[in-house]
């Protein structure tokens, strides 16, 4: 769950019957599924082969860290040049290491659900400005958002889902 599925049938809700609905998702999962089969009539589905999208220019490294050294090695790597991405699984570990870096003096914002909208937008274009060197984040910002010359991500709590983990780290090598 993305965070925005009530605000997303809100909205669909809303279109009259026999109204046009056109749905975009990177990805068909379960809740996607739902509602194409809830609001759809008829849809057309176009996809890409996954091999088409194929990113070579990534590298993958892996860090061993101790619960108890976690948040000094996280915000080793948060203060390094450069912007990065740290995701993590719950809204409430978001708050709690975005608290610590920025007690840290680095320039950290948080990005989850629980924000509002104009709130998730402001942290975005703060982030994409520079004026937020570090985006900790839930699965929120896994999806559906593009920045530039993104340095770095870091999986602080690693994904359970293998599409999960492409989408995080398809937010660089673009």
């Amino acid at each position: 769950d993305m965070g925005f599925m009530p605000q997303v049938t809100a909205l669909l809700d809303q279109v009259r019957p026999g109204g046009q609905r056109m749905l975009f998702s990177a990805t068909l999962d379960r809740n996607v599924d739902r509602l194409v089969r809830t609001y759809l009539h008829d849809p057309v589905v176009h996809s890409v082969d996954p091999s088409a999208g194929a990113v070579t220019t990534m590298e993958h490294h892996v860090l061993h860290v101790h619960d108890a050294d976690k948040h000094r090695t996280t915000t080793e790597i948060a203060a390094r040049e450069g912007r990065v991405i740290m995701f993590l699984d719950t809204k409430h570990a978001v708050d709690r290491l975005t608290t610590h870096l920025l007690n840290s003096g680095v320039r950290a914002a948080a990005l989850h659900g629980g924000k509002s909208q104009p709130q998730r937008t402001r942290t975005l274009a703060q982030f994409k400005s520079g004026d937020v060197t570090v985006l900790v984040a839930t699965n929120v910002a896994a999806r559906g958002i593009h920045v530039d010359n993104l340095d770095l991500v870091v999986n602080v709590d690693p994904p359970s889902d293998h599409k999960d983990y492409l989408h995080r780290g398809g937010r660089t090598a673009r």
